[in-house]
Formats: structure tokens, C-alpha cells, sequence
């Protein structure tokens, strides 16, 4: 039996031992009573003068309970639980340094400019920083390279448009006025072209000792910022590199929150890996030919002719559809780059050209770099899985861990007493991640009432998903539902091709505007579907989380699909062959419950809010698996009767114009 939805369509930094804070092996405790006391003081503060909730308080109390212990919890936190406050107030009691590592920009956005800043208002001197990985911010030394008229090269592409030079001149005046040197503080999206000359990867960076802006570096001040600061927010992507990097790149600390905990398994099987692409050899000759004599550049020069030959190379193969391990063109391939770059570097240790010794010694951390990921990706273990896939119309070759809780359990959870957390836990997590009889789990219901305020709907007339007709069925379902919501519509769909032939479809019947994933900003098509209520977004993969429109802007939230794995996803398929045959209930309706917990949690975001959950799959109704998915979801009514759907969106469209 298939286990499987058949969608066929488409670091190194250098650390200073010491720091302001020392950790010491004295058990903290954290006073329960003291924490809801210091809640309840934190929430008087919100907007309008909030309030505590139960389950808020219950989550508080766990967590409170899992620092004096010092053993780990896993906490299922429903909308409108408050999470980030209650692990953020027994953790500002804690008296010692906490990592907040969260999967999302806007997340960390929210605990960095509100969350925390509000807890720090009534836990008089708690410190907070935020820390980046190395390539969000200038580097100094570069920066000074383009002031000094030094040779720039953006990809070697001399038709650039002048947009483009016009922003490395709007970023080079910034430098002169940021204190931070974050890109994200810049007023406009910069060309990635144009930021990768103005700033450093961890394997260019020559480090504090070496570089001469090592003492102004803006990387190096945030670091030591953090070092000084008892709460740390980072993204998850940062704190696998910190486990991969041997635990030397973030602040000592023993206590570690992973918010959207959801994400982190997939995050630390990437990052606790590595990846490769013939990008990376092409900057690596480009480089090369400004540091090199004119007798040694032919060998950077055929590392961009190499580039051309590894790309045909891995476009022919994931082409044939082989998308693990290696053919042998490309094994070939492998081996000569591991030649190449072991001569590029000798060269570079032996130039003497008068050119600039620093770029020389950054282009060498470069090529040994790039020597070190060879020797790894030419060397797989058991427990890793070497695939492709294709990343803005790139092949990219990836080294992933297939199973991750077995180097957590040896490397990380001795160490840290974690709290994780999400609105939705799938139920295999605790034990993927290698915390089975390491921690506690609590699950926190949401406080609204969902039962009176959401419908969850799922077609009884509509054809099997892959019948022929069904798009059609959907966009005429479509068309029914998002006319009698008057627009108010988040359309989610699993496969991008089908959601745009269906918005299509839909926004010549429709009155209402639609508005389409690619066609603007992530933040502006938001924004935008925020700010005019009878619009509707169509949209795939990262808008199933992280969209929050509370009030009369969604109503109703449309799902094409029952999120299950593609059948070609490598490291899905890896995952299936060591479940053997409980493979479908063990790995693809954990992760399809919980990404449908998430697309659901799209629709319910205040007390007030009410609305429709159309799930146009009418195998969440049928299957024998059913009660799996339909468990994790929130305590909706159900029904299959489109009458009293339509009835109920124009009681609610009615509602919002009166």
C-alpha cells in the first residue's frame, strides 16, 4: 500500500570564552505563585487591558515547573493561549540565560518589538538581544572595500540594471548611519547580488582576531551584545548551526525555547547536514580571479567553466527523475571538483600577487570550505540521505539526516532544558526528536469558542481529488462560497500549478477582488489582503502558517487538499522505509494532521472572529483515517450541507456591512 498523497506536480564564528553572565550547577527554581502574580501584572499592560487566561496560567505553571526541575516539556499551546507570554514570564524568574529560538521572521519580529519588552517592563533588569546569522549583516571590511573604489564583482554579470548599482550605493550611505548593520533594517528589498558583496558568509569571514574591523565588526557587536543579554532570540536555522558548529556559536546557556516547535525537525535534518549547488563554484572562481596572479587565473577561470558542466549535470539527472544519491556523471563531477578546489587553494596559499592579502586569505576559508562539504557529501553515513532538488530554477544537492533524534539525545538534550512549543505538536514529535522519557508533554486547549464561531466544512458533492473535473469542481465550489462571504476568503492549496490555474478560474466569477501568491511581496500581498476586506488570496506552501488577519477580513478559509507529503519527497521516502509498515499512520498523517491544524488556524485569531473552514477534500470524511486529522482540529461544528454554509458566510457578510 502506498503511504502517500499522490501530488505529482510540482559555520564558523569566533567565540570569546568568556561572557557577562556565568552559568553555575545550583538548581534554579522558579516560584509558581511569583510568576502568575508577574503575569497578571504583564497582561494589564496589553492593549485595552488584558487578562490572564486559564490555560495561559496552566502553561505558565508547567513551564515554571519544568525549569525547577530541570526537565524538558513539550506544551500543544491552541490560538489565543498567549504562549509566548507564558513561557517568557517564568523564564524572566529563572535567573539564568535563555534562548528563544524561533522559525519564523515574524515571530521573532513579535517577541523582540512586544512580547518581551513587555515582560522586561515588570522583570526590572531583564536584558534582551536579538541574534542573526553572520550574513544579515555589513561587514565592515567589505563595506570599506567598495568606499575605497576596491574591485567589486556582482556575479561577474556586467549587464546589470542600474536599479541595481543604484541600491549598492543606497546601501553604502546606509553604512554610514546604521548602528546595527541588520539588512533588515534597510527601507526596501535589497538585490541579493548586491547585498552578497557588501557582506560575509561564515566560511568567508576572516574572524575578530584576523579581520581589521574584527573590533567594530557589526556581527561581533551583536554577538557580544547577546553575550551580556539573559534572553537571546534566534531563529531555529542559527541554533542547528550552533549544534553543528560544536555548540560554540550562540551564548552559554543551559535553557532553550523552541517556539513553533513544529518546524524544527525538518529544520535540524537540513541544517545539521549540508548543501551544495554549482553557484557556489562559480563565486568561488569569482573570487579567485581578484586575488590570483594572470599566470594562476586559468584554474579560477575553469572553476566557472566547472560550474556550467556540474549544473547540465545535475539538471540531466533530476530531469530522469533519479532525485537520491548520485549518478555517475555527477560522482565524476564530484571528484574533479575535489581536484579543482584542492588546487585553487594551494594556488591561493602560495599568491603573492600585490593584490589584497585579506580577500586572499577570505577566498581560501571559501575553498576549504567548499573542500570540507566535498569530503562530506562524497562520504554519506547510514543515518543521511544525499538528494536533489530545485531551488529558483537550481539544482541543489542536499545531505540531510534522516532520523535527528538520536544526535539531539547524545549532543544537545543533556545540556539545555528545553520548552517547546506550537499551536500544533504532531504526534511523532517528542519521539523524532529523540525526547521520548526526557519530557514532559501538557496540551493547552484554545480559549475561544469555536464551537459557536467556526464551521468546518467539507463537500459531500464534490469528486474524488483526482477525478478528472475536480479543478473545475472546486473553482465553481470556490466561486459558491467566496460570493456568499463577500470576498473574506484565504484560498490554501498544496500545489502551486493548481492554485493558479483555479485563481484563474475563479477571479473572472467572481466580484470580489483575488489577489495571487508571486504576484506581490509576502508582506504586501498581506497587508493588503488585511487592509481590503472583500479580497481574496490565493496562496501555497509558507502561507498555510504564519498569516494572522483577526476581524472582518477572512471569514472563511479554503483548503483544495489534505496536506500529505508529495511521493517523490526523498526525505519523506527515507522516512517511510525505516517506519516499515505503520510508515503511513507514523510519519504522513503526523505531518499532514498537524499542517492541517495549521492552515485551520488561519481562520479563528480573536474572541470575536467567525467563520467557515472549507476543506474541499472529501476524504476527511470518508477515510478510515479521518478521526486522526479531525482530532488535532479545534472543536468545530461539522457539517456536509452547503445550504447552511452559504447561510451561515451571508449572516456573517451581513454582520460585517450593517
Amino acid at each position: 500500500m502506498r503511504s502517500f498523497d499522490p501530488d505529482v506536480d510540482d559555520p564558523y564564528v569566533d567565540v570569546d570564552s568568556g561572557t557577562s553572565i556565568s552559568l553555575d550547577d545550583d538548581v534554579t527554581e522558579v516560584d509558581e505563585e511569583r510568576a502568575i502574580e508577574l503575569l497578571n501584572d504583564v497582561t494589564q499592560d496589553l492593549p485595552g487591558g488584558g487578562e490572564s487566561r486559564d490555560g495561559q496560567q496552566q502553561m505558565v505553571r508547567a513551564v515554571a515547573g519544568a525549569i525547577s526541575r530541570r526537565r524538558s516539556l513539550v506544551v500543544e499551546a491552541g490560538t489565543g493561549v498567549g504562549k509566548s507570554l507564558a513561557y517568557l514570564v517564568p523564564l524572566s524568574l529563572a535567573g539564568r540565560r535563555v534562548v528563544i529560538s524561533t522559525a519564523t521572521k515574524n515571530l521573532q519580529d513579535q517577541l523582540a518589538s512586544k512580547d518581551a519588552p513587555l515582560v522586561a517592563a515588570h522583570a526590572k533588569g531583564l536584558r534582551v538581544a536579538v541574534l542573526k546569522g553572520r550574513g544579515n549583516y555589513l561587514c565592515r571590511l567589505r563595506v570599506n572595500e567598495a568606499g575605497s573604489g576596491a574591485q567589486l564583482s556582482l556575479d561577474a554579470d556586467d549587464d546589470l540594471p542600474a536599479s541595481v548599482s543604484d541600491q549598492m550605493r543606497r546601501v553604502l550611505d546606509w553604512s554610514n548611519a546604521t548602528t546595527s548593520g541588520d539588512r533588515d533594517e534597510l527601507s526596501f528589498e535589497v538585490d541579493s547580488r548586491v547585498w552578497r558583496q557588501l557582506s560575509v558568509s561564515a566560511q568567508e569571514c576572516l574572524g575578530r582576531a584576523k579581520c581589521p574591523s574584527g573590533n567594530n565588526c557589526f556581527t561581533e557587536q551583536a554577538r557580544d551584545i547577546a553575550a551580556g543579554s539573559d534572553v537571546v532570540i534566534v531563529n531555529t536555522h542559527l541554533y542547528a548551526a550552533h549544534l553543528a558548529g560544536g555548540q560554540g556559536l550562540l551564548p552559554e546557556h543551559d535553557l532553550v525555547v523552541f517556539d513553533e516547535a513544529h518546524e524544527v525537525l525538518d529544520i535540524f535534518a537540513q541544517s545539521l547536514g549540508t548543501s551544495l549547488n554549482a553557484t557556489r563554484f562559480r563565486a568561488l572562481g569569482t573570487l579567485a580571479r581578484t586575488v590570483l596572479t594572470s599566470d594562476d587565473r586559468t584554474t579560477a577561470r575553469d572553476m566557472g567553466d566547472f560550474a556550467d558542466r556540474l549544473s547540465s549535470a545535475l539538471d540531466l539527472q533530476f530531469a530522469s527523475g533519479v532525485t537520491t544519491g548520485l549518478n555517475e556523471s555527477v560522482t565524476a563531477l564530484l571528484d574533479e571538483a575535489t581536484r579543482l578546489t584542492t588546487r585553487l587553494g594551494d594556488l591561493l596559499r602560495a599568491s603573492s600577487a600585490a593584490g589584497d592579502d585579506l580577500r586572499r586569505q577570505r577566498t581560501l576559508a571559501a575553498a576549504q570550505q567548499l573542500s570540507s562539504d566535498l569530503t562530506r557529501l562524497r562520504s554519506v553515513n547510514p543515518d543521511e540521505l544525499l538528494w536533489l532538488t530545485q531551488r529558483d530554477k537550481e539544482i541543489d544537492l542536499e545531505l540531510s539526516l534522516v532520523d535527528v533524534g538520536p544526535r539531539l539525545r547524545q549532543e544537545l538534550w543533556p545540556s539545555v532544558t528545553a520548552i517547546l512549543t506550537s499551536a500544533t505538536i504532531p504526534d511523532n514529535l517528542v519521539s523524532a526528536l529523540g525526547l521520548s522519557g526526557l519530557a514532559d508533554e501538557l496540551r493547552v486547549g484554545s480559549p475561544f469558542n469555536y464551537p459557536e464561531h467556526a464551521l468546518l466544512y467539507v463537500p459531500q458533492h464534490l469528486p474524488s481529488r483526482n477525478e478528472d473535473g475536480a479543478e473545475a469542481a472546486i473553482a465553481d465550489e470556490l466561486v459558491d462560497l467566496i460570493s456568499a462571504a463577500g470576498g473574506r476568503t484565504l484560498a490554501l492549496f498544496t500545489n502551486r500549478t493548481v492554485m493558479k490555474r483555479v485563481a484563474d478560474i475563479v477571479s473572472e466569477r467572481v466580484a470580489t477582488p483575488v489577489l495571487i501568491q508571486d504576484t506581490l511581496s509576502r508582506g504586501r500581498l498581506i497587508e493588503r489582503f488585511r487592509d481590503e476586506p472583500e479580497a481574496s488570496l490565493f496562496a501555497v506552501t509558507s502561507y498555510w502558517q504564519g498569516v494572522d488577519v483577526p476581524g472582518h477580513s477572512l471569514s472563511l478559509v479554503t483548503i483544495d487538499r489534505l496536506p500529505f507529503s508529495r511521493p517523490d519527497d526523498p526525505l519523506s521516502q527515507a522516512r517511510r522505509e525505516r517506519a516499515g509498515e505503520r510508515a503511513f499512520y507514523e510519519v504522513d498523517v503526523p505531518r499532514a494532521a498537524m499542517l492541517l491544524a495549521q492552515g485551520v488556524g488561519r481562520l479563528i485569531r480573536s474572541s470575536t472572529d467567525l467563520g467557515v473552514v472549507a476543506v474541499l477534500d472529501t476524504r476527511l470524511a470518508t477515510a478510515g483515517y479521518r478521526s486522526r486529522l479531525l482530532n488535532r482540529l479545534p472543536p468545530m461544528r461539522r457539517t456536509r450541507n452547503k445550504v447552511d454554509v452559504l447561510g451561515f458566510l451571508r449572516a456573517i457578510t451581513a454582520e460585517h456591512d450593517a
